[in-house]
């Protein structure tokens, strides 16, 4: 079950990302004109995270529900899923997410022709995200220290979010950069997500460094404890991906101009971070059910 859980985890995790990214995308970052001009492709992703959202939360349930209860025979058992909602932690807040999650799918269906459509799954989508940060490690303490790590693991998700989820708008976005149309919005919205990106890198970044210090504060340190282990393999991964970021920012953005090589080379650089990131998520599904210690 456990290797079904982790597949349930990333996947969710990383359609909560990218619907918020690309919602994010739309409202804030890309000009009108681009907006209308992606609007059909960041409709079919919005739907399809939206879809692959509601269908991996349900199924995350159940399997706790198989967890706690007799294993796979107790992952339908709604007696059990239902004890889970009620008496637990994870339930309670699961309740609530998946009736946010459950709103997602037909906006993102039926709603997304206009701004306000966008606003309202952007709005959604935030607070989606925000509340897979009340989940997992995030719930370890108690009183102002519960109160600080859970506003640390919802600014993690959202900063993160932001980052990678809006990487693949980015990416076809910037296959208009030699548009005789778009160019001029396309390059508006690089540079207004790489302004952006900084500060969403920096409290990624803050609010990581503050998690780990909450998990681990009163654990023995030692790397051969999955874990840690992996823990210190996904810090990795973060350094790898926040050089793609400063190469991709200061090196190839510069070389744009005048047919310059930039487009091209930013182009491979960010499919570079969405692979990356893809790894990482891969080990946030798997250390959420892991014990510190």
């Amino acid at each position: 079950m456990d290797l079904s859980l982790y597949v349930v985890r990333f996947l969710h995790y990383t359609a909560a990302l990218q619907l918020f990214g690309i919602a994010v995308f739309q409202v804030w970052i890309a000009p009108p004109q681009l907006r209308h001009a992606i609007t059909d492709t960041s409709r079919r992703i919005a739907i399809a995270s939206a879809a692959v959202l509601l269908v991996s939360g349900l199924a995350w349930l159940m399997f706790m529900a198989g967890s706690m209860g007799s294993g796979w025979t107790d992952i339908t058992n709604l007696s059990v899923i239902g004890t889970v909602l009620r008496v637990t932690q994870f339930g309670q807040v699961w309740f609530w997410h998946l009736l946010l999650v459950a709103l997602l799918l037909p906006i993102a269906a039926l709603g997304l022709r206009g701004s306000a459509g966008w606003a309202a799954l952007a709005l959604l989508s935030t607070l989606a995200l925000g509340s897979l940060g009340l989940i997992g490690h995030a719930a370890i303490a108690e009183g102002y220290a519960g109160l600080l790590n859970r506003s640390s693991h919802i600014l993690h998700a959202l900063s993160s979010g932001f980052w990678l989820g809006s990487l693949l708008p980015l990416l076809y976005s910037l296959r208009m950069l030699k548009s005789p149309e778009l160019g001029v919005p396309a390059n508006v919205a690089l540079r207004k997500f790489s302004g952006l990106g900084h500060y969403a890198v920096a409290i990624a970044l803050a609010s990581g460094i503050s998690n780990s210090w909450f998990i681990l504060r009163n654990v023995e340190i030692n790397p051969a404890v999955p874990y840690q282990s992996l823990l210190l393999l996904k810090i990795a991964l973060v350094g790898v991906m926040l050089l793609l970021a400063l190469v991709n920012r200061y090196v190839f953005v510069p070389r744009i101009p005048n047919n310059g090589p930039g487009a091209r080379q930013l182009h491979d650089g960010t499919i570079a971070e969405i692979v990356v990131s893809a790894a990482i998520l891969t080990l946030v599904a798997m250390l959420g059910v892991l014990s510190p210690s």
